[in-house]
């Protein structure tokens, strides 16, 4: 029966996403009793009070029940508000579609945009999903260092380019896109015809206030924004994306007929979460990536982690990463995640800092070890 199922149930799509790389790392991870967890990509602080008094609010006056697909009115003007104020980002109620995370969002642009052969232009190293989704859907994947130049771009010859995606700040390496880096891609995306999405889930993250709304700068833009990171509701499956009206139109209507709608209660707790200061947060996270900055810089190279809660750095001796990854969990009980699922090099790994101080000042001391005893000769 199960090689019935491979061979003939799954469409061939599923031949062309893998997990199978870390699934051996992850099955280490089950037997560890204690272990040092700089993988998680989510803040460690609980969601605040504020926001589960809304919703808690929500579900008793039960409000439980569908939304219209595009979210609810109340949600939508806030985030014209936010976004106005915020992102200098001149948008209306009609260009804002809530969805269930950007994860949800980022399906829905790939089944509306990218067909088979379709190129997508990524920023590397890049999020592992736009990686998955753009070999599911069979587009083909094209690769910009992230410090990139406008002379650089004039190196590629696109043949059909249908889409530009980043994340500033940036996962896996924190980095957040220049001003002069957003003008070069809204001038590719205006020449091509593609459509410029910026992924900003990490918006509140920028220790050095040097992030910009990509579509501040150019409004063709589709702005990715979710509350998942920002506010700690990962579980709560809350985002929003504004842009075109058009493209919106149809995320609307393609949402209709997979997602139907975000989950009601969490769209209530929206509200009320654009008004909550996580300000605290955000300073205990640049403290925790100061001081991982400082203890790294002595034994290994990183790229420079300017916002998010990342620090992308090499493995010693440019070991592989997986069998790095591995080592670390086997002898140190430490996990971390094997770079090779962000970029098509194999030897970085991305570590978080999203976790208490205890937790940090833990995963260096082995960090140390590892790096300066383990694999110094």
């Amino acid at each position: 029966m199960d090689h019935y199922l491979k061979e003939s149930i799954l469409s061939e799509r599923m031949n062309y996403i893998d997990t199978s790389q870390i699934r051996k790392m992850f099955d280490l991870v089950q037997k560890l009793k204690n272990p040092i967890n700089l993988s998680i990509g989510q803040p460690h602080f609980p969601t605040p009070e504020p926001i589960l008094e809304a919703m808690h609010k929500a579900i008793q006056e039960k409000k439980t029940f569908y939304t219209i697909t595009q979210g609810i009115p109340e949600l939508r003007e806030k985030l014209v508000e936010k976004f106005q104020k915020k992102n200098h980002i001149q948008t209306s109620t009609d260009q804002i579609l809530i969805s269930s995370g950007v994860s949800s969002l980022l399906l829905l642009l790939f089944m509306c945009i990218v067909d088979p052969g379709d190129e997508v232009l990524l920023l590397e190293p890049a999020f592992l999903m736009y990686r998955s989704l753009i070999s599911f859907f069979r587009g083909k994947e094209i690769l910009l260092n992230q410090n990139f130049n406008s002379e650089d771009i004039k190196n590629f010859k696109f043949i059909k380019l249908k889409m530009i995606l980043f994340s500033s700040p940036s996962n896996p390496t924190g980095y957040i896109l220049k001003k002069d880096q957003i003008l070069a891609l809204a001038e590719l995306a205006e020449k091509t015809g593609a459509l410029l999405v910026s992924d900003e889930i990490y918006e509140l993250y920028d220790y050095e206030k040097k992030f910009i709304s990509c579509g501040s700068l150019y409004p063709k833009t589709i702005t990715l924004m979710g509350f998942s990171k920002s506010y700690s509701m990962t579980g709560l499956r809350l985002a929003a994306a504004t842009g075109p009206l058009e493209i919106i139109r149809s995320l609307t209507t393609l949402q209709q007929y997979t997602i139907v709608c975000a989950p009601t209660p969490s769209q209530y707790a929206g509200i009320q979460a654009l008004d909550v200061d996580v300000s605290d947060y955000i300073d205990y996270y640049k403290t925790n990536r100061d001081l991982l900055k400082k203890e790294l810089q002595s034994f290994t190279e990183f790229y420079e982690p300017e916002g998010a809660f990342y620090i992308f750095t090499k493995t010693p001796k440019n070991i592989p990463d997986l069998e790095f990854c591995e080592y670390c969990i086997n002898h140190y009980e430490l996990l971390v995640v094997p770079g090779r699922i962000f970029t098509n090099q194999n030897y970085w790994i991305r570590i978080s800092y999203a976790v208490e101080r205890e937790q940090l000042l833990r995963g260096i001391e082995a960090l140390k070890k590892i790096y300066k005893n383990e694999f110094s000769n």
